[in-house]
């Protein structure tokens, strides 16, 4: 892994980054390596939509373990989503684990979170087929070729 991930994860790399905190399990935030992997097995990154400050003039950098590190994940180019589909919903900043709950008019669809357990509204637009990084450029489930 540690080969893999200097690769991967090299200076300028776009990344998404998970936090083992409560309030933001099942969320990944979009990050770009600022400094690569170190004998800590952690990277330095400065997140593309979390702010260091309440004004969000600045935005946060911080040493993250890799283990709460993936590439960005492949996203179709029209997904249409089904109900009881796994998916992630672009929300409060990030991406939040859901599921569909039901299939709307006008591309929309209602997402339901157990971290949170809300349902939400969402644009086809703000959701995205849920996958989990194998590792290299695996994922599962593989993007459609087509």
């Amino acid at each position: 892994m540690m080969g893999e991930a200097k690769n991967l994860f090299r200076k300028g790399a776009e990344v998404e980054v998970s936090f083992d905190e409560e309030g933001f399990r099942g969320s990944w935030y979009t990050a770009t390596v600022i400094r690569t992997v170190s004998k800590s097995n952690k990277i330095f990154v400065e997140f593309n939509t979390l702010m260091a400050d309440d004004r969000g003039t600045k935005p946060l950098r911080e040493f993250v373990n890799l283990i709460l590190v993936r590439p960005i994940p492949p996203r179709e180019p029209n997904p249409i989503f089904q109900l009881s589909q796994e998916v992630d919903a672009f929300h409060n900043d990030g991406w939040w684990e859901g599921v569909v709950t039901a299939v709307l008019e006008n591309s929309r669809y209602s997402v339901f979170f157990r971290s949170s357990r809300e349902e939400l509204q969402f644009l086809n637009s703000d959701l995205r087929l849920h996958r989990e990084w194998v590792g290299g450029d695996t994922w599962n489930p593989p993007l459609q070729q087509g």
